[in-house]
């Protein structure tokens, strides 16, 4: 319990430093992949050592730890799309519906223990993620230019959202990691580092960006809470918690906390549609949990 509670702690103070992100006019492409190196050199100080085995290549989760850094990149590039193109409300509905995926997998696929009380807690979860997400459009949300085909953002963003749980899951639950979580862990952030250079290298060459050290140091304030949120999910799965308990738990989690944190440093307003989700989360919480 203690890994999941520290999961959904450092995944909302990722939340917090984006929303600051905005405030410093961050350029989060810049800011995103040096957070990628940071994470590999978190888990270098964790251990002590480099933690990339010298045989990675032949590491039984090489593939899976290569394709899920690339996504890590491609998805983040969909985030910013969907923001840009509808707003933050709209991305982080899409994004913590990805909770749907790991937990329908973990239910049909191996087999995990369901029942009414369960799968309504599921459907809480998911009504509570739209509600806490809620928030009423200001003038700069009619702003956004808005079509049909725009619409491939934020279906991308849920899509690759679940890929990257499900993945998650799948390497933890079939064992492909055994030992190695933090060298799968950091392989992980080293593949999307790999792919985040080669995006924001393209961007220079073309005169799209440019370095500063605000975004540098930005990166850095935003690598280690990323690499222990991602750790400690794969330390939560190695635990034996079930998918249909963790995902739905701890993305509910992230969105009461990150509500919290909006309310109290952010002096957001509480609306009605905050207090039901509050409440909503709280009993998705329990009826997932119980048993």
């Amino acid at each position: 319990m203690l890994y999941l509670i520290l999961c959904i702690v450092f995944n909302s103070i990722l939340g917090v430093i984006f929303k600051m992100f905005a405030r410093y006019d961050i350029d989060q492409l810049q800011a995103i992949v040096i957070n990628y190196i940071v994470c590999v050199l978190t888990a270098t100080v964790v251990i002590g050592d480099w933690p990339i085995p010298a045989d990675v290549t032949s590491q039984p989760w090489f593939l899976h730890a290569l394709i899920l850094g690339a996504l890590f990149v491609t998805i983040f590039y969909m985030i910013a799309k969907t923001v840009e193109h509808f707003g933050i409300v709209v991305n982080s509905i899409f994004q913590k519906m990805s909770l749907i995926a790991p937990a329908l997998i973990a239910i049909f696929i191996y087999h995990e223990s369901s029942g009414w009380m369960k799968w309504t807690g599921i459907f809480a979860a998911i009504s509570s993620v739209i509600l806490l997400s809620y928030e009423k459009p200001d003038q700069s949300d009619n702003k956004i230019q808005q079509g049909n085909w725009l619409w491939i953002f934020p279906a991308l963003t849920f899509l690759g959202s679940c890929l990257i749980d499900s993945g998650l899951y799948y390497v933890e639950k079939t064992g492909l990691v055994a030992n190695s979580d933090i060298g799968f862990t950091a392989s992980l952030f080293l593949s999307a580092s790999v792919s985040g250079l080669i995006m924001l290298g393209y961007a220079i060459v073309n005169g799209k960006t440019h370095l500063q050290w605000k975004n540098i140091v930005a990166g850095i304030i935003l690598g280690v809470p990323n690499f222990f949120a991602i750790y400690l999910l794969i330390l939560v799965l190695k635990q034996g918690w079930g998918g249909s308990i963790v995902f739905p738990v701890n993305n509910v989690g992230i969105l009461v906390l990150t509500a919290l944190f909006g309310i109290l440093v952010f002096k957001e307003k509480i609306t009605p549609f905050k207090i039901a989700g509050f409440v909503l989360s709280v009993f998705s919480i329990f009826l997932i949990t119980f048993k």
